[in-house]
C-alpha cells in the first residue's frame, strides 16, 4: 500500500521548460555556439547538469563550467517568478493527496533556499510534509541526500513512490527504492520516457490511477 508520494519539482510541478532553454540558448549564442531546438533540449537534458552543458555544444575544457552554472542561476532566480508557472493540475492533485492521509514530498535537484522561495511564491509550500534539496547550485545528483532523507526519517521505501519527468529520476528512484512515475511534460520528452519501461502520465492527476 503506498503511503508516501515523492515529487520532483522543475519540469514536474513547476513548468519552467521554456524559462530553461532560452536561458541555456542565450549563454550558448553569447560564446558563439549555435541555440539547440526545443526537441534536442527534451531528447538530451541531463543529469549531472554538466554533461548536458557538453552535449549541447560547449567546450568545458576552456570555459569553467561553476561561472557558467552560475550565470545560468543568476538569470534564473531573476526571471523565475514571471517566466514559470506551475502545471495547471498541481494544486489539485496535492490537495486531494492530502485529503486521502497520503504523506507527501519535495524532493529535487534545486537549491533549497530557491525551491522554499518557489514552493511559497506559488503558494504550495504548505501541501508538503518534507522537502529534500540540494545544498548548492551546481545540481550534483540527488541520490546521495534523498537516500540520507529517508533514513533520518524512517521513510518505508516500499509504501513510497516518486514522481519526476526525467530519466535521472527514475535512476533515482530506482537506486533509493521508490516506485518510479514519470510525467511526460517535463525535461524529458515522452519518446525518452516511454523508453525506460515504467509508467508515463501525462497528466498529474493521473497518479491516482496508479495509487
Amino acid at each position: 500500500m503506498i503511503k508516501n508520494v515523492f515529487f520532483d519539482f522543475n519540469g514536474t510541478l513547476i513548468d519552467d521548460i521554456d524559462l530553461t532553454l532560452d536561458i541555456e540558448n542565450k549563454l550558448l549564442v553569447q560564446r558563439g555556439l549555435n541555440a539547440v531546438t526545443k526537441e534536442f533540449y527534451l531528447d538530451n537534458f541531463c543529469f549531472p547538469v554538466i554533461n548536458y552543458y557538453k552535449k549541447s555544444g560547449f567546450d568545458l575544457t576552456k570555459i569553467n563550467f561553476s561561472e557558467l552554472n552560475a550565470e545560468f542561476m543568476n538569470e534564473y532566480t531573476e526571471r523565475f517568478l514571471k517566466d514559470s508557472k506551475l502545471f495547471d493540475d498541481v494544486e489539485v492533485t496535492l490537495k486531494k493527496l492530502k485529503e486521502n492521509g497520503y504523506k507527501v514530498y519535495i524532493y529535487s535537484a534545486s537549491e533549497i533556499n530557491l525551491l522554499i522561495s518557489q514552493l511559497k511564491y506559488f503558494g504550495i509550500y504548505n501541501y508538503f510534509d518534507g522537502i529534500i534539496a540540494s545544498t548548492n547550485i551546481e545540481a550534483h545528483t540527488k541520490l546521495d541526500y534523498g537516500r540520507d532523507y529517508i533514513k533520518e526519517h524512517n521513510i518505508n521505501v516500499s509504501e513510497s513512490i516518486m514522481i519526476g519527468d526525467t530519466e535521472h529520476d527514475f535512476e533515482v528512484a530506482s537506486a533509493i527504492g521508490l516506485k518510479p512515475v514519470l510525467y511526460s511534460k517535463g525535461h524529458n520528452s515522452r519518446k525518452i520516457l516511454e523508453k525506460i519501461g515504467v509508467p508515463v502520465i501525462d497528466n498529474l492527476m493521473d497518479v491516482f490511477n496508479i495509487l
